[in-house]
């Protein structure tokens, strides 16, 4: 589970977005927990995304944490926050811890 140590990164978008259609496109699978947080699995890693106030359906801003650090695989030696800042990313947006 998580830990004070886990990467985590905001991101602001442009225009109201609908988490659930953006990772369908991209191919990530995830499950809804509530209205305002799903877990996203990514490169074996497992991914809290939050929203607030609204819903996943209809947001401007995400709070991405990495809940569950990746599994280690041969030859990808990318951190925690390198496949956060990768999976983030399919939101069409520039990342900043």
């Amino acid at each position: 589970m998580t830990d004070s140590a886990s990467p985590g990164v905001s991101v602001s978008l442009s225009a109201p977005t609908n988490v659930s259609t953006v990772l369908d496109r991209a191919g990530i699978d995830y499950v809804h927990v509530h209205e305002q947080r799903l877990l996203a699995i990514y490169r074996t890693g497992i991914f809290n995304v939050t929203t607030e106030p609204e819903s996943v359906s209809n947001e401007y801003t995400l709070e991405i944490e990495c809940w569950e650090a990746p599994l280690p695989s041969r030859g990808d030696e990318r951190s925690p926050q390198d496949l956060l800042e990768d999976f983030a990313g399919v939101f069409d947006v520039d990342v900043e811890s």
